[in-house]
């Protein structure tokens, strides 16, 4: 049985920023940003409330059903990443909250993503800008679920998905769903994390 999938409601928010911070706790861009545990720990759960926030104000947010156990951010087709959703979402506060050297790191493999995203999603595609399972709750098939409400909506529109990593063992996870690889472990600048990108053209 497939678990139940349901849109975020804004209760959730804590809750579900919550399971990001642990999911992503040991990630290399993470550790590469903030590279103490017990900030990542404290930190990580302010900064992906704002995230959940922005997907919420801009595109679909997917948990699951009762307990949040995973969430699946998703952002639509020419999502507009305007100065008044980052602002109202509260992401425009990231670097006062985990300090400007973290954030610097993090925009450093960040927006070398960002190029190869603008370089390679040529057409219209549904961006998964986050997927996060509770660690205890991985590889028990809540990521594929939770990523099932759009890849089912874009196979019927026709439209492709992206997404990228730097971790390297979702690649095998992300190439189940039907995602093809395009960067394939690329350093980004000096940092040491490599990352990532996919994409999924949609079934006929």
């Amino acid at each position: 049985m497939h678990p139940e999938i349901v849109r975020l409601n804004s209760s959730q928010i804590p809750a579900a920023a919550a399971t990001l911070a642990r999911a992503f706790h040991d990630d290399p861009l993470m550790v590469y940003a903030i590279p103490d545990p017990s900030e990542r720990t404290r930190l990580l759960p302010d900064v992906y409330s704002r995230m959940i926030r922005f997907g919420i104000l801009t595109g679909e947010v997917y948990v699951t059903a009762a307990a949040v156990e995973g969430v699946a951010l998703w952002l639509p087709p020419n999502v507009k990443w305007t100065r008044e959703n980052i602002e109202a979402s509260g992401m425009h506060e990231t670097p006062n909250i985990i300090g400007n050297d973290a954030y610097q790191r993090y925009r450093e493999v960040v927006g070398r993503e960002w190029q190869a995203r603008e370089r390679d999603m040529i057409d219209p595609c549904w961006y998964l800008f986050l997927l996060g399972v509770e660690p205890s709750r991985q590889r028990q098939g809540l990521g594929g679920a939770l990523m099932r409400p759009i890849l089912e909506r874009a196979d019927t529109d026709q439209i492709g998905c992206y997404l990228e990593t730097e971790n390297e063992r979702n690649v095998a996870f992300y190439r189940r769903q039907g995602f093809e690889v395009i960067v394939n472990g690329e350093e980004a600048g000096a940092s040491g994390v490599r990352f990532w990108t996919f994409r999924r053209m949609p079934k006929r």
